[in-house]
């Protein structure tokens, strides 16, 4: 019977959905494995990625034989994902201090944030703090102190806080922001509301004075590893799910550069806040168009606590991991959750 599978059992699995029992799941069939393993409305609303995910597995052929069923089992239903929790720049300088998000929104993320941090398994919860020294080059009220490049589109002169300028040494364009978290102030401090889970990790970004650090993967030293890549790595990490502050600037930017790395990446929307409207709603459609999911934290709940699976991440882990060349493959992204 369908409705008693023994989805540890790659054979059970296999005899289950091989309806014809000719030996070979082929596309029919393989939809009808998805709809019981995804629910009936994912596959539905995500059917070129069931075909995708077929067309890797199969290697081009019309179905999937018993080799490739166990490739396919081993690699995409068996696997079990290391979840880790991602809490960007929660700090008091973005919700009270000089770079407030507007109307206090930055504060609306804490109690969303504290719902994950307290009620579902994480593997790992890492903590990212803007850890700026007093001279650090996005600080506007520093522009007096360097030299702009003769490319810089705003003079000295005319620059207001938010512009973007180029700097001469390092050439480099560079927002300018309000003075923010400054090392060991008041306002880089974590937010006293949001709960530091135990044996949780923190990781100070931004500390040199000559680059910015919006990514939490922004590395120290281009010749090693970032501090969070090195920690994802020893943990095996396979699924980031990303909040906090702010939509558009820094979740963006770590997401982009998990998508890149090949994690899966989830952003947790109701749990982040950004600073602009339109530039918010656009890093959302960046996300998923590089094979991101954007959900909200009910959502995260399903997927984590009860091992819910999503098809849209499982659709990316397969065109990164799995992919053979020579199969041909459509470049399709979705604004479907």
């Amino acid at each position: 019977m369908i409705n008693e599978i023994d989805w540890k059992s790659a054979d059970n699995i296999f005899k289950t959905f091989d309806v014809n029992k000719d030996g070979v799941l082929d596309e029919k069939e393989f939809f009808l494995l998805c709809k019981k393993f995804y629910g009936e409305e994912e596959v539905n609303k995500n059917e070129w990625r069931v075909k995708e995910i077929f067309k890797i597995f199969s290697l081009n052929d019309e179905g999937l034989k018993e080799s490739k069923w166990k490739r396919c089992f081993t690699k995409w239903i068996q696997k079990k994902p290391v979840n880790v929790l991602i809490v960007v720049d929660v700090q008091n300088d973005f919700i009270d201090g000089n770079l407030a998000l507007p109307n206090r929104t930055g504060y609306e993320v804490i109690k969303p944030i504290n719902r994950l941090l307290k009620k579902v398994h994480w593997d790992q919860v890492i903590y990212s703090l803007d850890w700026h020294p007093k001279n650090h080059i996005s600080f506007y009220d520093n522009l007096a102190e360097r030299k702009l490049h003769p490319s810089s589109k705003i003079t000295k002169e005319l620059a207001k806080p938010f512009d973007t300028v180029t700097f001469l040494k390092p050439r480099v364009e560079q927002t300018l922001w309000p003075r923010h978290c400054v090392m060991n102030s008041w306002g880089a401090k974590l937010n006293s509301d949001l709960y530091i889970l135990p044996d949780s990790i923190q990781i100070y970004k931004g500390q040199n004075p000559d680059s910015d650090a919006y990514s939490v993967f922004t590395k120290e030293n281009v010749k090693t590893n970032s501090k969070l890549e090195t920690i994802l790595l020893k943990i095996k990490a396979t699924d980031l799910y990303i909040c906090g502050l702010a939509t558009d600037v820094c979740v963006k930017a770590t997401c982009l550069d998990g998508l890149s790395l090949g994690y899966n990446v989830i952003m947790i929307e109701d749990s982040c806040c950004g600073i602009d409207k339109n530039n918010t709603e656009e890093a959302k459609k960046l996300i998923i168009e590089n094979g991101g999911l954007v959900t909200n934290s009910n959502h995260v709940f399903s997927l984590v606590n009860e091992g819910k699976r999503s098809l849209i991440l499982d659709h990316q882990a397969a065109k990164k991991h799995f992919v053979n060349p020579s199969i041909s493959i459509d470049n399709k992204n979705t604004l479907a959750d």
